[in-house]
């Protein structure tokens, strides 16, 4: 049975296999863990100590074209997507 390992035992494991001077197949074998599992720990480790990044803010121009859909106002963003939303869901209401 495949074992589940949680970021904090990840990030136990390999400091103590940096600090330990062995090899990484040396650690898994001593600590009877899978090679295949442990060499990505150390980027899963990285992964989680980098704070979250801020989600980006795009600029927004509103031109005066009617919605497709009455009283909404539509987004088109890249990748084909479109954002349709009520004006009143948002905090600066349009004019």
């Amino acid at each position: 049975m495949k074992r589940k390992w949680c970021i904090e035992q990840k990030k136990q494991h390999v400091a103590d296999w940096r600090a330990s001077g062995l090899t990484r197949r040396q650690y898994c074998v001593l600590n009877d863990i899978s090679f295949a599992s442990f060499r990505d720990w150390p980027r899963d480790v990285a992964r989680a100590e980098q704070p979250a990044r801020a989600p980006a803010v795009l600029p927004v121009h509103l031109s005066g074209s009617s919605s497709p859909v009455a009283g909404t106002v539509t987004f088109f963003l890249h990748g084909g997507i479109q954002l349709r939303c009520l004006p009143s869901q948002f905090k600066h209401r349009f004019r």
